[in-house]
């Protein structure tokens, strides 16, 4: 029997009468093959990172200011609520409320369940006249809109305003401010009389579209 231990100093030593050659003991080769593909691996696995949430959310979220001449009339930020940042959405949620990965898979199977019947954003709006700020209400001096590359236009299913108090919503998008309100606009996934989804998979960019008698804007994902 080979008889391969560390000594005081964690050197691999070979027991002497052995017949094994010091100087490159074969017991060592496997060892070493494994360490450089170990190694070879994690230099691999750098470059395809999951990015953190911070980066999802700067990279789904859109802002658009509207003026009439030097006059302010709307500050307008969306997040487009992609697969990737539901899932980084929820990986920050579980992680800072400490959470189980039984609680993140039921999680993971409601947002799957939303995102797959609408298209969904969160978004702020800030007005000069608090009155302005109204796109909850049916009778809204405001109209928004969905449009895809292929110019097929979706209006919202609904809008609904969310508790300016609530700091966890604040903690998740930074860009709600004091002086904002914040919303959820649900799209349909299908235009009326369309046979694909919106976004498909072959669609290279969406509008979002703010429009009103005071001012319009628009904000633009490219999905290509």
């Amino acid at each position: 029997m080979v008889l391969v231990h560390p000594n005081n100093e964690g050197t691999l030593m070979v027991k002497k009468g052995s017949g094994l050659k010091t100087g490159a003991p074969r017991g060592l080769v496997p060892l070493f093959v494994l360490i450089v593909l170990s190694l070879s691996a994690c230099a691999a696995n750098k470059g395809v990172v999951k990015p953190g949430y911070p980066e999802e959310l700067e990279n789904w979220t859109r802002t658009v200011k509207v003026f009439e001449g030097f006059e302010t009339r709307l500050y307008f930020s969306a997040t487009y609520k992609s697969p990737s940042f539901r899932e980084s959405y929820i990986d920050r949620y579980v992680e800072g409320y400490g959470l189980g990965e039984t609680y993140r898979s039921a999680l993971i199977e409601r947002e799957t369940e939303q995102g797959a019947g609408y298209n969904e954003f969160f978004f702020t709006a800030y007005t000069p006249v608090d009155e302005w700020n109204d796109f909850e209400k049916k009778e809204s001096i405001w109209r928004l809109y969905l449009e895809d590359d292929t110019g097929a236009r979706l209006a919202p299913v609904s809008i609904t305003k969310l508790d300016s108090s609530d700091a966890v919503l604040r903690e998740f998008f930074p860009y709600f401010d004091l002086w904002s309100s914040a919303y959820i606009v649900k799209f349909p996934k299908y235009a009326p009389a369309g046979a694909e989804p919106i976004p498909g998979p072959d669609t290279a960019f969406m509008r979002l579209i703010v429009t009103g008698v005071i001012g319009k804007g628009q904000l633009e994902w490219r999905l290509k």
